[in-house]
């Protein structure tokens, strides 16, 4: 194995990656570039936090503007409950919190408490038939991680088309051992 640090890939397929001049032939690539928050801070003129995150109170919003709210892993969590990380749990309850604190503005009513939010656990896959799965009270790993990894990500799908549809596809992948791409290689030109 070769790792290659600060280097610009611009172009990869099925048998290599293309780093500035050079073409490495490989067959397996992992990309573990870093992440930055939008231009959220930028656009609303004020410095952004931690990663370029915007701000927030402890009910979401940006100080001194009551009326615009921050979520999902453009906000710092500094104001609620101590940084939060960047996954799709953090935003769902974020904009359902988000929602009531608007319904009870709307409504004339007192704002709910400041967030908080609520770490239900940690799934990943990593295989075949390999998972691993941190609940705080209860750790899997292995096949049983894996079928509740798989559990999770379709119960929590919106509508039973999607969970079926998605379901259905999963199955015939399985069956047939094809795997679907999970790259992002930018667009054709």
């Amino acid at each position: 194995m070769e790792v290659r640090l600060g280097v610009a890939m611009t172009h990869c397929d099925q048998e290599s990656a293309v780093l500035g001049d050079e073409r490495v032939e490989s067959r397996t690539l992992i990309w573990a570039a870093g992440v930055a928050a939008s231009l959220a801070a930028a656009w609303l003129g004020i410095e952004g936090g931690s990663g370029g995150r915007v701000p927030v109170l402890s009910d979401l919003t940006l100080a001194g503007h009551s009326e615009i709210f921050v979520i999902g892993d453009t906000a710092n969590g500094a104001g609620t409950n101590g940084p939060l990380p960047g996954v799709a749990p953090v935003a769902k309850q974020q904009g359902a919190y988000v929602a009531r604190v608007i319904a009870a503005r709307l409504a004339g009513k007192s704002a709910p408490a400041p967030f908080r939010y609520r770490d239900y656990g940690n799934l990943a896959t990593i295989g075949r038939h390999e998972a691993v799965a941190d609940f705080g009270w209860l750790r899997l790993t292995g096949r049983l991680a894996w079928l509740a990894w798989g559990a999770a990500h379709i119960y929590f799908l919106i509508g039973f088309r999607n969970r079926a549809a998605v379901a259905i596809d999963w199955l015939w992948s399985y069956l047939t051992y094809q795997r679907g791409a999970r790259l992002i290689t930018g667009q054709e030109k």
